[in-house]
């Protein structure tokens, strides 16, 4: 019976594994084949073995950028949406838990709703902005929008741990003589690094992957992130497929890599910021 109930749990959960697993190792294996050889059978493996594929990529096919500087433009947009969403966020998760009772909900809800607004409704009055600021084609000032746009979820995933945070402690730094802000900076922040690192990783599966206000945003190709400047391997007529999948393997790794190596981080932190009292 132990048997059983081992393979009924470990199945769905090794179905679900192979759904996200396999499609990457699919475009891996893409990503080593010309355009004949995927148009001729694009689950197998035949045609020309092409690991030179992965240099074109990074250093970029005839007319695109390559991903060495895309790379470089994502992680400066990831670094300050990180400080300004965790900076923000977590502001304002700690002291929206200290509210009583309804207030908090409520307070709670504006955030909520902040998560379902389409991106698609932003686009416009984003890029007005922008180019009145004459801010278009800055990875940093899209970093700014990233950190603002995710900050409803950052807010959500901290505010159950900032809520379940033990109360005795807070009341003994009170007792030190500690104001609410220097509590937040001296005791809650170093307590949870965990939730914090949550939230950031969250954070970065967005960034490195969202294309719809980039797309918009950084018109210049020496400006684009590594998510939109993937999409200028495909030519209006013509695409070079196995740099294009070569060009996805190599982008998507570090972002595999953080997953695998904090993982067990980012369950426990999704499920402390369902927590409530």
């Amino acid at each position: 019976m132990k048997a059983l109930r081992g393979f009924l749990t470990q199945t769905p959960l090794a179905l679900w594994t192979a759904v996200a697993v396999v499609p990457f190792l699919l475009i891996a294996t893409l990503g080593f084949r010309d355009n004949t050889g995927i148009f001729a059978n694009p689950l197998g493996l035949g045609g020309d073995f092409l690991p030179e594929n992965f240099a074109t990529a990074w250093n970029g096919p005839v007319g695109s950028s390559g991903l060495q500087g895309m790379l470089l433009n994502s992680l400066s947009a990831f670094v300050v949406a990180l400080i300004l969403n965790l900076g923000l966020g977590s502001l304002g998760a700690f002291f929206g838990s200290r509210l009583p009772g309804r207030a908090k909900h409520v307070y709670l809800s504006f955030f909520v709703l902040g998560t379902v607004v389409p991106a698609v409704l932003l686009l416009v009055p984003l890029y007005r902005t922008f180019n009145s600021l004459n801010a278009l084609n800055s990875p940093w000032a899209l970093g700014v929008v990233y950190g603002l746009m995710t900050l409803p979820t950052t807010v959500i995933v901290l505010h159950g741990f900032f809520t379940a945070f033990p109360e005795e402690v807070i009341e003994a730094a009170k007792v030190d003589g500690l104001g609410e802000f220097a509590i937040f900076l001296r005791i809650v922040v170093p307590l949870s690094l965990g939730a914090l690192t949550t939230a950031g990783l969250l954070l970065a599966v967005w960034v490195w992957s969202e294309t719809q206000i980039g797309i918009v945003l950084l018109q210049n190709a020496d400006s684009q992130t590594a998510a939109v400047g993937i999409l200028g391997f495909k030519g209006r007529f013509t695409a070079q497929l196995g740099p294009l999948f070569a060009g996805l393997t190599i982008i998507a790794i570090p972002v595999i890599a953080l997953f695998l190596g904090f993982h067990r981080t980012i369950t426990k932190g999704i499920a402390l910021g369902g927590v409530s009292k």
